[in-house]
């Protein structure tokens, strides 16, 4: 019989998996809030259910489940949502990470804990419950460290402290995007940052995405960490690359994920792997759906719906087909009120193109520069070299023209 897999989230990022799901000849069911979501499109049904609320999405599914069609498999991409993936699972008994292994991802706080007790390498780091505290932490330690909601999503909140102003504004920040209204500090590590994407299959990690993490707006945005993309495949050795794999192996282990997905934050500092973050789930940005496949000719999304349905994944399934470098890059436009958007298709015209996403809509607001990334298109382009891939890149977000007033 045919399968049916719940995909959670229906953004733009997930309606790739979607469409991915639909050519594997599965039923696609989406839950999103959202009634125009895009990834709808692609969906055999539709829950409308809040992605961020496991108990919420887990009832729609089990109506669905007992009243409609079986569901075989659970699946969340571009959302982070763990804890709503696992209810899911846990309710319907299809395969997937636990409660307590999802708990442990989405509460940052815990997830260091339990890295430190299982010896996986971390920065230092410590839960803040006032300025003061703040303020005796950057008087003892200095203030090269990082200030971050314990249990927000992405990015919010996450401040570097040493480009802080005023401590008591940042803690209130970082506070402000904590739904249990918890804040924690690390130190920050000088050195390269790299995105893993990885398949867990019985126990086994298998990283196959590396991207070098493009920081090269740092200054302009600080405090915040605000991304511009990524390259792939990774510059740095393949002795560090090495030992990345080993430290997200680890990680994965001490979060008791053995089937699955993981998505890895890691530093290298001082030629070692730290782990800032892993998330039980399938990364956004369009890493895994098309970074992975063109980069290495791997159909990496394809693999995990194939886990997330409880099925076997051949191990030459995993295995790199090539290394073609890809680059991602992000437009920033000027702060406010999108009143135009042009050149969308004089970019997907640029050789090396591979796509070119545009998210920014007439009477959307781009927001000034904060803790959120105020991208408004996504350009993917490929080429013989990187130098290449990066000038079809550039060349693409030039012909982008996104007014604002």
């Amino acid at each position: 019989m045919q399968k049916t897999l719940l995909i959670v989230s229906g953004g733009i990022e997930a309606a790739d998996a979607a469409r991915r799901a639909k050519e594997m000849g599965l039923y696609v069911v989406v839950s999103d809030l959202d009634p125009n979501a895009p990834g709808f499109t692609h969906a055999d049904s539709c829950l409308i259910a809040d992605v961020y609320g496991p108990e919420q999405t887990a009832a729609a599914a089990e109506r669905f489940h007992r009243k409609i069609r079986k569901i075989d498999g659970v699946i969340c991409v571009a959302a982070d949502a763990p804890m709503t993936t696992a209810t899911v699972s846990e309710r319907l008994g299809l395969p997937g990470i636990s409660t307590h292994t999802a708990r442990l991802a989405s509460d940052k706080l815990a997830m260091k804990q339990r890295f430190a007790e299982c010896g996986v390498p971390v920065p230092w780091f410590s839960e803040v419950e006032t300025p003061q505290a703040l303020s005796r932490i950057a008087i003892e330690r200095g203030h090269d460290l990082v200030i971050k909601p314990v249990d927000s999503r992405g990015s919010r909140g996450v401040q570097r402290v040493a480009q802080v102003a005023d401590l008591t504004k940042a803690f209130f920040l970082a506070r402000n995007h904590s739904p249990s209204e918890r804040v924690m500090v690390e130190q920050y590590l000088e050195g390269p940052q790299v995105s893993t994407e990885s398949l867990v299959v019985n126990g086994e990690c298998h990283t196959l995405g590396f991207s070098d993490r493009n920081y090269e707006y740092l200054e302009r945005y600080a405090p915040f960490f605000i991304e511009n993309g990524g390259d792939l495949p990774s510059h740095l050795s393949g002795g560090i690359q090495d030992k990345v794999r080993a430290v997200v192996a680890q990680a994965t282990r001490a979060l008791g994920i053995t089937n699955g997905t993981v998505k890895g934050d890691i530093v290298v500092h001082r030629g070692e792997a730290f782990v800032i973050e892993l998330a039980a789930r399938l990364s956004g940005g369009f890493f895994c759906t098309r970074e992975i496949p063109l980069n290495t000719g791997v159909d990496f999304v394809g693999a995990a719906i194939r886990i997330a349905l409880g099925e076997s994944v051949p191990l030459e399934d995993l295995q790199p087909k090539s290394q073609v470098p890809v680059i991602q890059r992000y437009a920033f436009p000027t702060p406010g009120r999108v009143i135009s958007v042009e050149g969308a298709e004089e970019a997907r015209k640029v050789p090396g193109v591979a796509e070119v996403i545009v998210t920014a809509r007439p009477g959307d607001i781009i927001p000034a520069a904060g803790d959120k990334r105020p991208s408004a298109a996504m350009v993917l382009a490929t080429g013989a070299s990187r130098e290449q891939a990066l000038a079809a890149a550039n060349d693409a977000l030039g012909h982008l023209k996104i007014e604002t007033a």
